[in-house]
């Protein structure tokens, strides 16, 4: 630049002791046109030699203004796998990740030292191979994020993105191959991991997505295959109209002590949940007796037969559950605090399923004489 502004001076100088003032300004000119080209040159070369740098937050990802908390613990995210013909032998494995209230992932291209990034695997088989070859659309941009966990660059995903796996068959034979799919979702801060399968039968590829695990389902929980909402055995009409009957009685043990026995009988496949179930569900089967000081209902009930614990893929449940789907009785123990006559209310609540409604039946109890009964109370 220095060369060219000294170059500029002679020329300048000598056209200035010179009479054709019009040679003169078309010198100018072209000068001035090449004073323009070299800056421009200049500006390209600095652009082209200029390193690329990771964009910085001001913020980290957990604190961002765009999270519904709400949203963002509730319903985090939706997740679909597919599987598309690429050609001979060649598949493409599709995931697409839509993210609500502001939820977000690390990228599989956010490193290995990032627990919790975005990872699919296959079991070990001699029948399908994943390629390490993924596309990420839209490709992720790294940045700085400085919260703690992170303290550095990463990957993150913000936005609805979709990932093509390269699917590699090498068996001519059916088979069926189980797979994994893991990824830390934020800020709720739980690790997913989704269960998947790549079959083959009869020449055609299919893949199939089950309901995600957790460590309870991970242990002895069975999943179920068809959730009792879309179970064969429901008639619908029987099911609504007459889904049950319910009925009540005391009972004296030889130690005398009192238990309210409550009978159950579901018609229509109907069914609801146990009390034994220990996710928060609000109408879960329960028995409450008015307040008083004369009868108390003990904690320890026993259910004949005891209902067991699976995992509902529905996505009113969407999690482990105690069904209750065959006539059942319920034994409670009961308190007594007096000698004296009394009537005391009380009540048994449970939403009855796939009919959802909560039903509400009152009892009252009624000690006269040394005796205990109790009756269905019509209101």
């Amino acid at each position: 630049m220095e060369m060219f502004c000294t170059h500029f001076t002679i020329i300048y100088t000598r056209f200035t002791n010179e009479s054709n003032i019009a040679t003169y300004f078309r010198f100018k000119i072209n000068v001035m046109k090449n004073i323009i080209k070299l800056v421009a040159l200049l500006l390209v070369i600095g652009c082209s030699e200029k390193e690329t740098t990771v964009a910085a937050q001001e913020t980290s990802m957990d604190h961002s203004s765009l999270i519904d908390t709400v949203i963002a613990y509730e319903h985090p995210y939706d997740l679909s796998i597919d599987i598309e013909n690429a050609g001979p032998k060649g598949y493409n494995l599709l995931i697409r990740m839509d993210l609500f209230g502001g939820s977000f992932f690390a990228s599989p291209y956010a490193g290995d030292k990032l627990k919790g990034r975005f990872s699919v695997v296959l079991d070990e088989n001699d029948h399908v191979r994943l390629g390490k070859d993924f596309i990420e659309t839209p490709r992720s941009q790294e940045v700085f994020d400085p919260q703690p966990f992170v303290d550095g660059n990463v990957n993150w995903i913000t936005v609805n993105t979709v990932y093509n796996y390269p699917v590699e068959v090498s068996s001519h034979t059916d088979f069926k191959v189980n797979g994994m799919i893991r990824f830390t979702i934020e800020p709720k801060c739980t690790f997913e991991e989704i269960p998947f399968s790549i079959s083959s039968e009869s020449g055609k590829v299919t893949v199939q997505r089950y309901p995600k695990l957790d460590k309870r389902t991970c242990s002895a929980i069975p999943v179920l295959e068809v959730s009792l909402y879309e179970s064969p055995k429901i008639d619908h009409e029987v099911a609504v109209n007459h889904p049950y009957d319910i009925d009540f009685r005391i009972a004296k043990t030889d130690e005398g002590e009192l238990n309210w026995l409550i009978f159950t009988d579901l018609f229509g496949g109907s069914f609801y949940v146990s009390p034994h179930s220990t996710a928060d569900f609000k109408g879960k089967f329960r028995v409450e007796v008015a307040p008083n000081d004369d009868l108390e209902v003990g904690a320890d009930f026993i259910e004949i037969p005891c209902s067991k614990e699976v995992f509902d893929p529905h996505p009113f449940i969407r999690g482990p559950v105690n069904w209750v789907s065959e006539n059942t009785t319920y034994e409670y123990p009961l308190i007594l605090h007096t000698d004296q006559d009394f009537e005391i209310g009380g009540k048994v609540l449970f939403v009855i399923e796939p009919k959802c409604t909560l039903e509400e039946i009152p009892v009252i109890f009624k000690y006269k004489n040394g005796v205990l009964r109790v009756e269905k109370w019509a209101c």
